[in-house]
């Protein structure tokens, strides 16, 4: 359910690093010409622009951010460019001991990607969530499971949790809401259980006030036009009754506010 258009037909890479060229050439920038090409390209495309793009220039090119779904993929690109590597930067930067016994194992840990379950050992995980999460939130068999289990392992047992306890896992994590662990063990499964309600908040979240937090926004649109991002916007629509596209021009403007619009797929 992407919102992202790419054309039937798409110009070859060359051809794209050459129009981008002439867009960043001269005294001005021609903002439009960029929005239509980076803005009607898909990751994989992206990724060959900056890649060529960078090839032909004396210095690398940062002008074509390329969001993928693969986590080898992105901390790879992130040592590419950064010149040392994500898990370093967490741990140096993260603060609190729950950032950096939760964070870093999110970022540095394998997760199987396939649809196969093992129905045991999904139940067994949910009895030890439920113990753990009664007795220490901040618990390594928490942490191990929720970094390491594949998408569908952690649904099942989620399933598993509801209908042993009766109700759903985040429930009994409504504690204190000013525990940033808490908080961060709710994102995390609610991004697992129904991703476009928690994206769907965020991009609320950004929006609402006298300001717009920009990060976030940038995030939930740029990480999600080729996902769900359309999933998203109904949810949006469905919660606040306004399409997200129009809360999105009215908070934003000039070629921020384009480029976020031609990604939720308006011409």
């Amino acid at each position: 359910m992407a919102t992202l258009k790419v054309p039937a037909t798409v110009p070859a890479v060359a051809d794209d690093c050459e129009q981008l060229r002439k867009a960043f050439e001269g005294w001005g920038t021609n903002e439009e010409l960029i929005i239509s090409i980076l803005g009607h390209r898909d990751a994989a495309q992206r990724r060959a622009i900056r890649r060529a793009y960078a090839e032909r220039s004396t210095a690398r090119s940062s002008s074509a951010p390329s969001p993928t779904r693969s986590p080898a993929i992105s901390r790879q690109a992130y040592h590419d460019r950064f010149k040392h590597s994500l898990e370093e930067d967490v741990a140096a930067h993260a603060t609190g001991d729950f950032r950096k016994l939760f964070l870093v194992p999110l970022v540095t840990a394998y997760r199987y990607e396939g649809q196969e379950v093992n129905t045991r050992l999904a139940h067994s995980e949910a009895k030890i969530l439920h113990e753990k999460i009664h007795h220490k939130y901040s618990d390594d068999e928490i942490i191990r499971i929720l970094t390491t289990r594949s998408k569908a392992q952690l649904l099942a047992t989620f399933n598993y949790y509801n209908d042993e306890y009766g109700h759903r896992i985040n429930k009994d994590l409504k504690a204190d809401p000013k525990d940033e662990f808490l908080q961060t063990l709710r994102a995390v499964i609610r991004c697992f259980t129904c991703p476009e309600r928690y994206f769907e908040k965020v991009a609320r979240q950004a929006i609402a006030g006298l300001g717009t937090d920009e990060n976030a926004l940038t995030r939930v649109i740029t990480t999600r036009a080729e996902v769900d991002l359309k999933l998203i916007a109904e949810a949006y629509q469905k919660r606040n009754s306004v399409p997200l596209e129009r809360a999105v021009a009215g908070d934003t403007s000039g070629d921020y506010e384009r480029l976020l619009l031609a990604l939720l797929g308006q011409e």
